[in-house]
């Protein structure tokens, strides 16, 4: 599978995965410092849906070794990148929806630090996968 390939089965997740990220990370950044239960909620929520999200992504095919060509030896790599970081970021997910069960500075330290580096890898990796299909607008997070 070629970084075209890739963008086309996966582009519109990776969009979809994008979007609700970051969309998470707003209601993150608007809680207060003792969050309403309604913000608790909206934040589970939104969580919840972002980590159904990434543990798809998670479990999408990644090109094996061997790839022809130059320009496509580093789509195996990237792929592997974007899933793992999938799953890294599902994990932050699961710590936002323990935070809006629970609030406590503990918990969204924990969603702080699974998502920073992972955010990195997945931004690294689907931003090569972009560039390689020749695609404009990498989803970034």
């Amino acid at each position: 599978m070629g970084a075209s390939t890739f963008r086309g089965d996966h582009g519109a997740a990776a969009e979809r995965i994008a979007t609700a990220t970051r969309a998470v990370a707003a209601d993150v950044e608007r809680l207060s410092s003792h969050p309403s239960s309604a913000q608790l909620t909206s934040l589970a929520r939104a969580a919840a849906l972002a980590r159904r999200e990434l543990l798809a992504a998670g479990e999408w095919a990644v090109a094996g070794q061997g790839e022809e060509g130059a320009e496509e030896e580093d789509v195996p790599r990237a792929e592997t990148q974007v899933t793992e970081a999938a799953t890294e970021i599902a994990a932050a997910m699961a710590a936002l929806q323990d935070y809006a069960r629970s609030p406590s500075a503990a918990v969204l330290a924990r969603y702080d630090s699974k998502l920073a580096p992972a955010r990195q890898q997945w931004n690294e990796g689907i931003f090569q996968l972009w560039y390689l299909a020749h695609a404009a607008r990498a989803p970034t997070l």
